[in-house]
């Protein structure tokens, strides 16, 4: 068994992807597909599923994977998937002079998970995640404590994902169901 992981990721969209990259054919584009919902399908199982030989199979994704198409062979855990976790997002606007000490500092950071800078003044956008809403809220405390340098600092938690591509996530509009607009309803009576 092979896990793969192919550099254009989101299972449901991967057909927009592999479209648009060039140097391969159909059986390829095939395979990605394939590959990208079932990781761990055998050569065997694979080739079966095209009509071709499991040896044609393997070369194929060799060749996949020396293009850099397929990216890496690994087991991805998702540790924002523990619904006890707190998602948040920190925003840091630095003074310019001690931009790199921040960055410096939030790299430290444990449950940061992504930092971005981004255009306009010196600001910092950090993703992160903690195991509990205890852990979030001593994380908040050390930021505030330990991040020198910083004219702003805003801490938020996330509450709710509504489009994440590599996560699988589609945006959908939200419709509040005929019991919340009942209840509310009824709250402005009373």
């Amino acid at each position: 068994m092979y896990a793969y992981r192919v550099d254009a990721v989101g299972a449901e969209r991967l057909n927009m992807y592999i479209d648009d990259i060039t140097g391969i054919d159909d059986i390829d584009k095939k395979i990605l597909a394939i590959i990208e919902h079932n990781a761990r399908m055998s050569y065997s199982d694979i080739a079966e599923k095209i009509g071709i030989t499991r040896v044609a199979v393997k070369n194929r994704i060799d060749v996949l994977i020396e293009k850099q198409i397929i990216k890496e062979f690994q087991t991805v855990i998702n540790p924002v998937g523990d619904p006890s976790g707190v998602k948040f997002m920190t925003d840091i606007e630095a003074y310019p002079e001690s931009m790199e000490d921040v960055i410096e500092t939030l790299a430290l950071f444990k449950f940061n998970r992504e930092i971005y800078t981004s255009s306009g003044e010196c600001h910092i956008h950090v993703i992160g995640f903690a195991p509990n809403y205890a852990t979030y809220k001593n994380y908040v405390e050390q930021v505030f404590r330990k991040i020198k340098g910083a004219r702003r600092i805003a801490c938020n938690q996330m509450l709710v994902t509504h489009k994440d591509v590599d996560g699988g996530i589609d945006y959908v509009r939200h419709k509040e169901s005929e019991d919340m607009e009942g209840n509310r309803e009824r709250e402005s009576v009373s």
